[in-house]
């Protein structure tokens, strides 16, 4: 743009400027979002940082979400995660102005504590039938059984959580039964 100076004697001078106007820089706060379960609900609000309010947020091309979890253009991060770990994704900001900017942002997602039931085992008899069910909680059904160390000789464990057979062997056994939970989620017990 010019700008014209005018003196009392209606003489005129001019200089023609230029000024360029930035956008500030964008970001998104909290940048590390509080940890999800996997398998709970999830919200969490994402604000926007260094424009004008209000802000509208939107996936970057990209980048991807946990499996479960959506990005409403408020902000609004919610869902229900269905796999844990660790993740980074970008989003995409765009303040009141029309300003645009982008964040990383970084969420971790666990298990749930998982519990294998009962708290303990009954004891078994040489040469008699021995049959106990197994359970979790904590988790999302459905759970499949295994176990690691020693079971009774004569003793199987099946995928359902069922302990059974006939035991042909007296002594003292411990072994530990893992629970994994629809979402592949752990829990264990020494027995």
């Amino acid at each position: 743009f010019t700008v014209t100076a005018t003196d009392s004697k209606n003489c005129t001078g001019s200089r023609q400027y230029t000024i360029t106007v930035n956008c500030p820089t964008l970001g998104a706060t909290p940048t590390t979002l509080p940890a999800g379960i996997v398998g709970s609900p999830y919200n969490q609000t994402i604000s926007g940082t260094g424009g004008t309010a209000s802000y509208s947020f939107a996936l970057a091309v990209g980048s991807a979400l946990p499996s479960g979890l959506s990005l409403a253009s408020n902000g609004t991060l919610s869902g229900t995660p269905m796999v844990a770990g660790s993740f980074s994704f970008t989003v995409n900001i765009t303040d009141t102005n029309g300003c645009t900017g982008s964040a990383t942002l970084s969420l971790t997602v666990t298990c749930p504590a998982i519990t294998v039931n009962p708290a303990s085992l009954p004891n078994g008899t040489v040469g008699s039938n021995y049959n106990q069910s197994l359970s979790a909680g904590g988790g999302t059904a459905a759970y499949t059984f295994s176990f690691s160390g020693n079971l009774p000789t004569g003793l199987s464990l099946t995928p359902g959580g069922t302990l059974s057979g006939i035991p042909t062997a007296a002594g003292s056994f411990t072994f530990t039964v893992t629970a994994t939970d629809s979402k592949n989620c752990t829990g264990s017990r020494q027995y």
